[in-house]
């Protein structure tokens, strides 16, 4: 694996350039090439590369190895850069294939192209984020416009070349017919011999874009095929925009992952297009070229007959510049649309994040305060329980329990009793921890007050009247209260004649 670590932070277009070079110095600016210097250049090989500008990380891998390698290896690099900080550790890593040179051929473009799909397959099938992908379909878009933008380059020095030489012919013709006056007449001969090399000169320029005929035609149906598709393009970024704005979060990852390959597939068609385009005006400019320069050896004669050699490409080179400029405002358009979608769904997704953490903070809030209520509950529970059966206070004389708080406290604790109510399904109670607890003594409560604290009023009453320590009255009035089922206010007398005995 061939590893390089830029000492400053690079954008995706410098990158991918710095990569096509081999990764070497910078030379200064230079004049074009000679067409025949530039047709000799070695065969164009792609590679995957995953880099990250923020790390400086850059990992590259011949064409026979997987996407999977690049990514890994920076992806590791990143752990052991940044440790346990997560923000640092997973950013976007931009995926790319170095571009060929300005004069590619179709062939190699395709292969680019094939190229630059698997790693947007890689990305896909192995789950990685929109990030990444929007990244990485970034930097692709923006190393195919400076490739266009090279051939651009040297198709202008090319037209420059033919215009100087058409406007030197013309200079010369109109000197030399200044220089005369008169039309120079000529020997049949000599004028039978210029037209034939005038003929062949057209005659071989007619054969070479003969050879090219299919090509153009080629090109022109599959543009047509290409732009018969825009309105379908549209449909489809409407029907993205709106179920981008009606997502939740997990549909928002399937609307960006479609809105990406919507963007890729434009961007790759368009791209295709533009660049045969520019490829096929750059060869017929040099069929051009070639033609002008076989001509000017006859410039002379051409404008001593008056010959008018017409531009044998005019109206092909007018189509291809027509579709180049459709391809690359289409796919500026939608890659356009595309990026304010995924803007808007970022947005949305931010928005839904907030939401959720707001409802998630809302519910912890709840939660809290359901467990900080249940907790005081049960401690009131258990404190209350405790109470509850503890041994009641006695009197001093006759050491017999007090019973008329007792009685408060046995009554107050089954008051809980409704309260305490198992929950419906699927509903929860802060009461229910103590509620618990609390069913476990409803049913001894209600013992003592049936069982327990009657049977203790008729024994105290007993033990008093033997003892002889308290009014008569009194004894029969708590009899007569517990017979009428009166027990609170049987044990408020029974504790009266307590402290009566007491002496108090």
């Amino acid at each position: 694996m061939k590893r390089f670590t830029p000492r400053t932070a690079l954008s995706g277009a410098v990158m991918a350039t710095l990569l096509s070079l081999g990764c070497g110095p910078t030379s200064a600016p230079h004049e074009p090439e000679p067409l025949a210097a530039q047709g000799q250049r070695s065969a164009y090989w792609p590679r995957y590369c995953a880099f990250v500008d923020r790390h400086h990380l850059l990992e590259c891998v011949e064409i026979n190895q997987s996407p999977q390698v690049p990514y890994d290896a920076v992806f590791n690099r990143m752990g052991n850069i940044c440790g346990t900080d997560m923000t640092c550790r997973f950013q976007p890593i931009q995926m790319l294939v170095p571009d060929p040179e300005w004069n590619a051929t179709h062939a190699e473009l395709t292969t680019w192209l094939d190229s630059q799909q698997n790693v947007i397959a890689f990305l896909k099938n192995s789950n990685k984020s929109a990030e990444t992908l929007k990244a990485t379909l970034t930097g692709m878009r923006d190393s195919t416009r400076g490739l266009v933008r090279s051939q651009d380059r040297e198709l202008a020095a090319v037209s420059n070349r033919i215009k100087t030489m058409i406007d030197s012919a013309e200079s010369t013709v109109k000197a030399k017919a200044r220089e005369y006056g008169d039309p120079v007449v000529v020997e049949e001969a000599e004028v039978k011999a210029g037209m034939v090399r005038v003929e062949a000169t057209v005659s071989r320029a007619r054969a070479d874009l003969d050879v090219l005929v299919p090509e153009v035609v080629a090109l022109a149906n599959r543009f047509a095929a290409f732009k018969a598709t825009e309105p379908a393009t549209t449909a489809s970024l409407r029907t993205l925009a709106t179920q981008g704005s009606a997502a939740n979060l997990q549909g928002l990852v399937t609307v960006q992952l479609d809105a990406v390959a919507l963007a890729h597939q434009e961007s790759g068609a368009a791209s295709v297009l533009a660049m045969d385009a520019v490829r096929l005006r750059m060869q017929l400019g040099r069929i051009q070229e070639d033609y002008v320069t076989s001509l000017l050896r006859d410039k002379e004669f051409i404008a001593q007959r008056g010959l008018v050699m017409g531009d044998l490409v005019d109206g092909e080179l007018e189509m291809l510049g027509g579709i180049e400029g459709y391809c690359d405002s289409r796919r500026r358009k939608v890659l356009t649309a595309v990026d304010r979608l995924l803007e808007g769904m970022k947005q949305r997704r931010d928005a839904l994040i907030g939401l959720e953490a707001d409802a998630a903070t809302r519910q912890a809030m709840a939660d809290a305060a359901f467990l900080t209520a249940s907790q005081r509950f049960l401690d009131d529970v258990t404190a209350r329980s405790t109470q509850l059966w503890k041994v009641a206070p006695k009197s001093t004389v006759l050491k017999l329990s007090f019973l008329s708080e007792k009685f408060d406290q046995m009554e107050s604790y089954l008051q809980f009793e409704p309260a305490c109510a198992p929950p419906a399904a699927g509903q929860r109670s802060w009461r229910e921890t103590g509620c618990v607890a609390m069913r476990r003594d409803f049913s001894r409560v209600r013992t003592w007050m049936t069982s327990t604290l009657p049977g203790t009023l008729r024994l105290n009453v007993a033990m008093m009247r033997n003892a002889g320590t308290v009014p008569a009255a009194m004894l029969l009035e708590v009899e007569a209260k517990l017979a009428a089922g009166q027990l609170k206010d049987a044990a408020t007398v029974h504790d009266a004649a307590l402290r009566k005995s007491d002496g108090l």
